[in-house]
């Protein structure tokens, strides 16, 4: 057994995309690192700029469960940067707000956000980043989840 040798990289789709994921996360918690926040959180806040959002809305519009949503919101709600209220309309829904400590944060952070777009467009190619994102985009609208459970022994993709 060598284990000098790389490990062979895999032909399943979720764990290349995985992969590139917590690769590129990496790269913008780098390139936010003078923030004080991770990029997650930052995307938090980033979609909160707009309008104030439900628990639901927030959770559906960044394709996270709720409980993983609650666990980034935390340290959002600990720093003052979001307040959450229950909603006029169902008192049983919670409404996530930004502050205006959270917007302040938002524009802050934004050029360093910029600079991480700059840099991935400049390395990976901006016509190739405009693909991905396109594809990216795609994937989250295929319905996959709307397909229904395959079979476990239908994978013809291999394993990770």
């Amino acid at each position: 057994m060598d284990l000098d040798q790389p490990l062979p990289d895999t032909a399943c789709y979720c764990s290349s995309l995985r992969q590139a994921s917590r690769y590129v996360t990496s790269f913008y918690d780098q390139m936010l690192s003078g923030s004080g926040l991770r990029v997650t959180q930052f995307a938090i806040l980033s979609r909160l700029r707009a309008r104030a959002a439900t628990v639901t809305q927030l959770a559906q519009s960044m394709v996270m469960d709720r409980t993983t949503l609650a666990r980034n919101l935390q340290p959002l709600v600990r720093e003052q940067l979001v307040q959450i209220t229950p909603s006029e309309q169902d008192r049983r829904e919670r409404v996530i707000a930004l502050t205006d400590a959270g917007r302040e944060k938002v524009e802050a952070i934004l050029p360093a956000w910029r600079r991480a777009q700059a840099r991935f467009d400049q390395q990976f190619g901006a016509q190739q980043s405009a693909q991905l994102l396109a594809t990216m985009r795609a994937v989250v609208d295929s319905g996959l989840h709307a397909t229904g459970d395959a079979p476990a022994n239908s994978d013809a993709h291999g394993a990770d």
